[in-house]
């Protein structure tokens, strides 16, 4: 709080929004988080997927529509990432990685502490989160570019 009191109005817009969505994005990825007694989740193991793209191999029901979701539930991360501090595309890739890799650790601990965890630790969660972050960024890029064209039009 007190390192954007001195932050514009603007940043401080654009702060709200990025907090807001992180805050969206952990409840809906991670919530309800209940430690029952760890370790004794039988199914721990099962819960940890690290073959990528399991589920379309396997022919899993609704394996593309939780892909698609996931690159969809990360667009915003690589936009308002780049929105509130200008990155890079590697630093967008390393942000959206780790991120990404934050909730699917969090969601593994809770499979291990919780008897009735339903979350899974998935690798291929990890690879369509990044390269949602990935296009967020390059929309952040058209979304910049055309602001400056409509600028120079305008003035």
């Amino acid at each position: 709080y007190k390192s954007l009191k001195s932050k514009s109005r603007e940043y401080k817009i654009k702060f709200s929004l990025f907090y807001c969505y992180i805050t969206i994005v952990l409840f809906a990825t991670i919530m309800p988080f209940r430690i029952i007694q760890p370790g004794k989740n039988e199914l721990f193991y099962r819960r940890l997927n690290l073959v990528p793209f399991r589920d379309i191999y396997n022919s899993y029901r609704g394996a593309i529509k939780d892909m698609i979701l996931n690159v969809l539930m990360f667009i915003p991360f690589g936009f308002l990432i780049s929105l509130l501090k200008e990155k890079t595309l590697l630093k967008t890739i390393v942000l959206s990685f780790l991120f990404s890799l934050f909730i699917e650790t969090t969601q593994l601990l809770y499979a291990w502490t919780s008897i009735t965890s339903i979350r899974t630790c998935d690798i291929t969660d990890v690879i369509t989160n990044t390269t949602g972050g990935i296009i967020g960024f390059l929309l952040y890029k058209l979304f910049s570019i055309l602001i400056k064209k409509v600028k120079v039009i305008i003035f």
